[in-house]
């Protein structure tokens, strides 16, 4: 939510974002290691207005048919919801030229946003001032932090990450409490994106990744098994409560799908990958 805020603000764009709605993944190639920008992800938003808004990022010059794919996309949204729809597509590169899909005899423009035709060396000056002064960063701030790797820096992505990690470790008091397991969990990304996978560990263990994680899987964990025995009680029989806990186990299963493979979510959760996909299909 706050990355997106953020994103709202480069482009000048005044809005206020309400809730994150749910929505699909467009894949243009399968690797076989999901990293952050590799697929073609969005995000959908509901914002004060009434506007849906759909964010999609692509790594590398827009293609023809990534315009294409997206189009549809936006034209199913806007079929469904029946709403004021706006896709803005948000392009890891510098490159590119494509700026417009035409369909039939119409010709559709999206918002279409190069990141590294952006410089935020200014705005890292800022940053780096208020922690070498041990001052509390704003929530703005801390989005920007971490998606500093997207824009344009003297820095390379790998030692912008790797100074990021640095500053989670000695600055926490520097970032407010409520919003420090968010930046772990965005960094995680970052660091399977832009730095060696000899080095991943090293960085992982410094922003304490592993402890951040158990506790956010301990607390959906619980409020998964607590919703269940609610439900079991409210429907007064067993049946009821075995819905209710495999309900709230898929939603513990959901909400990991979100940042990370299946093969991930499985050793994180303790479980084969064939439980994983069992639990999801009940």
């Amino acid at each position: 939510m706050n990355f997106l805020i953020h994103i709202l603000n480069v482009l000048g764009i005044d809005e206020e974002i309400i809730e994150i709605l749910s929505t699909e993944e467009i894949t243009f190639e399968k690797l076989p290691k999901i990293k952050l920008f590799d697929n073609f992800l969005d995000f959908q938003v509901l914002t004060k207005s009434g506007k849906i808004m759909i964010f999609e990022f692509k790594k590398g010059p827009l293609r023809k048919s990534d315009l294409k794919q997206a189009y549809e996309y936006f034209d199913r949204i806007h079929c469904k919801k029946k709403s004021d729809v706006k896709l803005i597509i948000i392009v890891l590169s510098k490159k590119g030229k494509i700026k417009a899909y035409t369909h039939f005899d119409v010709t559709y423009h999206p918002q279409i946003i190069k990141t590294k035709t952006i410089n935020k060396q200014k705005d890292l000056s800022i940053i780096r001032d208020k922690l070498s002064n041990n001052k509390k960063l704003t929530v703005l701030e801390c989005s920007l932090l971490i998606a500093l790797p997207l824009f344009e820096l003297k820095e390379s992505e790998t030692e912008i990450t790797e100074e990021i990690c640095t500053y989670i470790r000695d600055k926490k008091h520097c970032i407010p409490y409520d919003i420090l397991d968010e930046i772990v969990v965005a960094m995680y990304l970052n660091i399977v994106e832009y730095v060696d996978d000899d080095k991943q560990d090293e960085l992982m263990e410094m922003i304490d990744m592993v402890e951040t994680y158990e506790g956010l899987i301990s607390q959906i964990k619980n409020e998964g098994r607590n919703e269940g025995r609610n439900e079991g009680r409210n429907e007064g029989r067993n049946e009821g409560r075995n819905e209710g806990i495999i309900e709230g186990k898929q939603e513990v299963i959901n909400d990991l799908l979100e940042n990370f493979p299946i093969d991930v979510v499985a050793v994180l959760l303790s479980k084969k990958k064939s439980e994983i996909e069992e639990i999801l299909q009940k």
